[in-house]
């Protein structure tokens, strides 16, 4: 057994489901935060753009 566990990583412990379950929602909350940037920046060339044009 210890052979094994010498394989493991020394972390592996600490990898718990309710710490990975948070690490992807903060992923997926950076990837939302991102998309909306996108979006924002987008509508404000469309603004800028008819702001122009009149």
């Amino acid at each position: 057994m210890e052979e094994i566990a010498t394989l493991l990583p020394k972390y592996w412990l600490v990898e718990t489901p309710q710490t990975l379950a948070s690490r992807r929602l903060g992923r997926q909350s950076a990837e939302r935060e991102r998309i909306s940037g996108i979006t924002e920046r987008f509508f404000r060339q469309i603004d800028l753009k008819n702001s122009l044009t009149f």
